[in-house]
């Protein structure tokens, strides 16, 4: 048989980068990132405390790849690039003095970003396979919920890195903490008001989140949990 008639892989992508590994909980996935939330809600702020959550980051990454299916090698090289960024980063964050916060702020960022991608081609996976809303596309719906979250939460950081004003009305730098926290009151819209934008840039921002999160609520998820207690009626 000629080459050009050998069956080509869906979307022509390597095998490497096909869906082909066995499906894994989602379920742990969610886990892993409300563990990671609660880390930087109540560690104290520093270098250590940065590391720590990078760390927390990259291993959700790895388990949202490995929780798709994304076949083996993938896995490991992400696991093997992740764990080295992280030991580097660890290095620099607690053996040089004076890192900008603006770096790991960054990285995290991207971390936070990254996941996302791999959750959704898991939702696509299972919904080609099982032509049905299971319990495991509501762990996916809400994890995406709260990455959105916690990206927000390292934007309003770095916001705050790089302006010359603080980003509370306070006149106090904020920590992660504080950025966590502020943006999980924003996107649930809980508005306990004992943390405000001072600048015109973050309240456009909060206020963005806020709809982005109701709207994401009242569609996304609500069609998903929907599906699923029409499919177990």
């Amino acid at each position: 048989m000629s080459t050009g008639n050998r069956k080509r892989a869906p979307h022509g992508l390597p095998d490497a980068f096909q869906l082909t590994e066995p499906r894994q909980d989602f379920g742990v996935v969610l886990m892993a990132i409300i563990a990671a939330m609660i880390f930087q809600l109540a560690a104290p702020a520093g270098d250590l405390s940065r590391f720590v959550a990078i760390v927390l980051q990259s291993t959700v990454i790895v388990l949202a790849l490995r929780a798709a299916g994304f076949h083996r090698h993938i896995v490991h090289l992400a696991a093997g690039v992740l764990g080295t960024l992280s030991v580097l980063v660890g290095v620099a964050l607690l053996g040089i003095e004076d890192v900008a916060p603006t770096a790991p702020r960054v990285l995290t960022l991207v971390l936070v970003l990254l996941t996302p991608a791999a959750i959704v081609a898991g939702v696509i996976r299972e919904l080609r396979e099982d032509k049905r809303v299971t319990v495991q596309t509501v762990f996916c719906g809400l994890s995406l919920y709260l990455l959105l979250g916690l990206a927000f939460a390292v934007l309003y950081g770095a916001v705050e890195d790089v302006s010359n004003q603080y980003f509370f009305s306070h006149d106090e730098p904020g920590t992660t903490n504080d950025f966590l926290y502020f943006s999980l009151a924003t996107l649930t819209t809980v508005g306990y008001g004992d943390f405000t934008a001072a600048t015109d840039l973050g309240r456009a921002m909060s206020v963005t989140e806020a709809l982005i999160g109701q709207i994401y609520l009242v569609t996304v998820l609500a069609v998903i949990v929907t599906n699923v207690r029409r499919r177990s009626g």
